[in-house]
C-alpha cells in the first residue's frame, strides 16, 4: 500500500487537486478531460431537474447549458456568506454544496489510491478571513480522511512550499507571483530575512482591484483598442510594483496572461528577471507542504514561514519531569492560530501562579507570563491538580483557561476556573 500526499486548491471559479507519492519527487496534478488539465475544475454543481442527481465541474456545466440542469456556482463565496440556496423551491446550505463539491471532485483519485493511502491533505485557499475558516474546517471534518491529517493554509503558504522545493537560484533573490485568475490581478512577493537562525520568510499580498479579467474589462470597454489600454494599465502597476525591489524571478499565473495580448507587459517583466507561467502552483505547493509535514528535510531547518496567520512566537513553561526541569512545549511559531492550542493537566508546585515563557522570533526578550490563581485553596506542594487550556481567536490573541481538578479524595476540586486573554501588537 502506498502513501500519498494530496494538495487541494479551493478556488470559487476553478478548483485543482495535486497528489504525489511519497517516495516520488513531482506531484502530478488530477484532471477528469484535457479541457479541465488545463483550466482546473469548474468549483460548480449542477442538480438535474425534477430529480435528486447532482453533478459537478465541466459535466455540471455541459448539463446546465444542454437546460438539463441548474447550475450552482460561486460555492465557496456563498458558503463564506452563509447562504441558502434555492433550487426547485428547495433551500440548500451552500456549505453543505460546498462539501458535495469537494467530495465529487476526490472521487477523481478513484483509480489512483484509496482514502487510507492518505498521509497529509493540506486544503489551499486565497483568504481565511471572515467566516471562512469555519467553512473550510466544516469540510475538513467532512472528509474520508483522519481529521488529524488535514492541515488547512493560504496560499502565501502554497507559494511559500512551491518555491523552497524549486531550485534555489530561482529564490535567492525576491520572488514575484502575479495571478490574473480571480475577481482582479493579485501579486504576492515573497522575500527572506537572512539575518535571523532559522531564515525567516514572509509572502505579502497586493491586490490590483482596477485590474480584472481582460474578458471583464474588454466588455466594458469603447475603445477599438481594448487590449492594448489594458496591457497598459498592467504594464504601469508592474513598473510601480517593482519598484525598490529585489526580484530575480517572476510566475505569471491564470488565463488573463494567455493569449500573447499583454507583450509590452511581459517585455518588462522579462529584463533582468525569469519568467515563469503556469497555473497548478497553489495544488503543488499545497503537496510540497504535506511531504515535509511527513517527512522533515533540511530545509525545514533552515527556513520557516510566517504567514499573516502563523504564531510568531514560541509559548511554553518549565516542568520538573522525574526529577528534572523540562520544557513543555504549549505554541510553536510558524504553526497556524487557528491549528494551535493545547489542553494540559499539571500538578501545581509551591506558588499559586502558571508561568509562561513567551519567546518572540523577532528577536526581541523573552517574556515572562504569569497566570494567577487567586481564590486557590491553600494546598500543600504537588496536592493540587488544574487543567491548563490554551486556544487562539487569532494570530494576536489567546485565551488561557485554567480549570482546578482536585486532587483526588483528600482535596476535592472546588470547580473554580481562571482565565486569562492576552494580545499581540
Amino acid at each position: 500500500m502506498g502513501k500519498y500526499i494530496l494538495g487541494y486548491d479551493l478556488n470559487d471559479s476553478m478548483s485543482q487537486i495535486s497528489y504525489f507519492e511519497l517516495n516520488n519527487s513531482v506531484p502530478e496534478t488530477v484532471a477528469s478531460d484535457a479541457e479541465e488539465e488545463r483550466l482546473g475544475i469548474p468549483t460548480v454543481l449542477s442538480k438535474r431537474k425534477g430529480v435528486a442527481q447532482w453533478e459537478f465541474g465541466a459535466a455540471a456545466q455541459k448539463s446546465a447549458e444542454g437546460g438539463r440542469a441548474t447550475l450552482v456556482d460561486h460555492l465557496l463565496s456563498f458558503a463564506a456568506s452563509g447562504a441558502r440556496i434555492e433550487i426547485e423551491g428547495e433551500a440548500y446550505d451552500a456549505t453543505n454544496l460546498l462539501i458535495l463539491f469537494v467530495k465529487r471532485s476526490l472521487n477523481l483519485l478513484s483509480m489512483v489510491l484509496s482514502p487510507s493511502e492518505v498521509e497529509c491533505m493540506i486544503i489551499t485557499v486565497a483568504s481565511l478571513e471572515g467566516r471562512l475558516v469555519d467553512v473550510v474546517e466544516k469540510i475538513a471534518d467532512a472528509m474520508p480522511i483522519d481529521r488529524d491529517k488535514i492541515i488547512i493554509q493560504t496560499y502565501e503558504e502554497s507559494i511559500y512550499y512551491y518555491l523552497l522545493h524549486q531550485p534555489e537560484d530561482l529564490w535567492d533573490r525576491d520572488v514575484c507571483v502575479f495571478d490574473y485568475s480571480g475577481r482582479c490581478l493579485c501579486a504576492y512577493e515573497m522575500w527572506m530575512n537572512r539575518a535571523t537562525t532559522p531564515v525567516v520568510a514572509f509572502v505579502d499580498r497586493t491586490e490590483f482591484k482596477e485590474i480584472r479579467l481582460p474578458s471583464v474589462m474588454m466588455m466594458e470597454e469603447e475603445s477599438v483598442e481594448k487590449s492594448d489600454r489594458i496591457d497598459e494599465m498592467i504594464l504601469q502597476v508592474s513598473h510601480d510594483y517593482f519598484a525598490n525591489k529585489n526580484v530575480g524571478t517572476v510566475f505569471l499565473l491564470g488565463e488573463g496572461f494567455e493569449g500573447g495580448w499583454c507583450k509590452k507587459t511581459l517585455k518588462f517583466m522579462c529584463m533582468g528577471k525569469r519568467v515563469f507561467q503556469g497555473r497548478n502552483m497553489y495544488s503543488k505547493g499545497a503537496c510540497y507542504c504535506g511531504k515535509d509535514k511527513v517527512q522533515p528535510c533540511e530545509l525545514n531547518k533552515k527556513y520557516v514561514f510566517l504567514g499573516p496567520d502563523k504564531l510568531k512566537f514560541n509559548l511554553g513553561l518549565k516542568m520538573i519531569v522525574a526529577g528534572q526541569e523540562e520544557y513543555l512545549a504549549v505554541a510553536d511559531a510558524g504553526e497556524n492560530w487557528y491549528d494551535s492550542g493545547v489542553t494540559y493537566d499539571i500538578v501545581l508546585g509551591e506558588t499559586k501562579t502558571i508561568p509562561l515563557i513567551l519567546t518572540p522570533l523577532d528577536g526581541k526578550g523573552v517574556e515572562n507570563i504569569e497566570v494567577d490563581l487567586s481564590g486557590l485553596p491553600d494546598r500543600p506542594a504537588k496536592a493540587s491538580r488544574l487543567r491548563l487550556d490554551v486556544s487562539f481567536e487569532s494570530e494576536n490573541r489567546m485565551k488561557i483557561e485554567v480549570e482546578d481538578l482536585g486532587f483526588g479524595e483528600f482535596f476535592p476540586s472546588t470547580g473554580r476556573k481562571w482565565e486569562k486573554i492576552i494580545e499581540f501588537s
